[in-house]
């Protein structure tokens, strides 16, 4: 598997909470976190968007090497991160969607409280399981 296809969540969530960053896990992983067998090859997060947590965030993804996927020119700052807008990126672990705008897909605010799992050592919020939605899907 060559870097563009490296998957380590763990070492992206690891970077997300030691900065710090208000995030909620959603979409496959999250779905995996809950016991569902799924396959899924990037990490969906839902984060919070005040200006604190961007600069968090801003930091968190610098450390793992993060760069747009559909705007190379985009940088990866706390002024860009704090605006309401989807992004895909790539990191050294893999790649990162950040959905705060996505249809269907709850802003922070109506996530929290959201389950927290253990991975790894590591605290990882994710979003609760609506099973019947889930089993409408299967």
């Amino acid at each position: 598997m060559g870097d563009d296809e490296r998957f380590e969540p763990d070492e992206i969530l690891a970077a997300l909470n030691e900065h710090g960053v208000q995030y909620v896990v959603v979409g496959g992983f999250a779905i995996a976190a809950h016991g569902v067998v799924r396959a899924t090859a990037d990490l969906d997060l839902v984060v919070q968007l005040d200006w604190d947590n961007a600069a968090a965030l801003a930091a968190a993804l610098t450390t793992i090497e993060a760069r747009d996927l559909d705007d190379s020119r985009s940088a990866i700052s706390q002024e860009s991160l704090v605006r309401s807008a989807d992004r895909r990126l790539r990191t050294r672990h893999g790649e990162v969607r950040l959905l705060n705008e996505a249809d269907g897909v709850p802003r922070y605010e109506e996530l929290v409280p959201a389950a927290v799992i253990e991975l790894d050592g590591q605290r990882v919020p994710v979003a609760q399981l609506e099973l019947d939605a889930l089993e409408a899907d299967n």
